[in-house]
């Protein structure tokens, strides 16, 4: 993962926190729409709002974070939502320690 950000970091200049602040804000937004929609059983926005989490995990390096929402993208796109509430436990775990590296480079 920091190798991807130190890349990222020389190629957007000061540009680079304005990236990690839009990244985290975005993310905690989606983060509490998935808890909503999970307690709603709407797998299918389930599945699209942790689609955007895992591209823009995946566009910053942070794998471990893209890798749980995939996860919870398969399920919730076959509409099973049975353990949607563990993975979305994991992918606050994996996004607030991307978060901590993102802000500590």
């Amino acid at each position: 993962m920091k190798e991807t950000i130190e890349q990222l970091k020389q190629l957007l200049g000061d540009e680079f926190s304005v990236l990690v602040s839009a990244f985290e804000q975005d993310n905690r937004k989606h983060i509490d729409s998935i808890e909503q929609l999970i307690d709603n059983d709407e797998a299918e926005q389930v599945s699209r709002q942790v689609h955007s989490i895992k591209g823009a995990s995946s566009n910053l390096g942070a794998l471990e974070l893209a890798s749980v929402c995939q996860q919870l993208e398969a399920q919730a796109k076959a509409g099973d939502l049975s353990n949607a509430k563990e993975l979305l436990s994991q992918i606050k775990v994996e996004f607030e320690k991307a978060i901590k590296v993102l802000q500590s480079v």
